[in-house]
């Protein structure tokens, strides 16, 4: 493996040629914030679901008035 010029994190695996970073605690950055973007999705996937009921529940009720 060699360093890749101008970025100390950054090396070139001389088998594949691919770029790795090797930051752990960048990556570690990284993961957590992805993880924190993919809990964000999820709430609001559920709130739209759950304003979906209600708009769905609010229906049945005008109609039956």
């Amino acid at each position: 493996m060699s360093r890749v010029e101008g970025h100390v994190d950054l090396i070139r695996d001389d088998e594949s040629h691919a770029i790795v970073n090797v930051n752990v605690e960048h990556y570690k950055l990284v993961m957590r914030r992805r993880e924190m973007m993919q809990k964000q999705k999820n709430e609001i996937n559920s709130l739209r679901q759950e304003i979906t009921e209600i708009k769905s529940l609010m229906k049945e009720l005008i109609e039956k008035v």
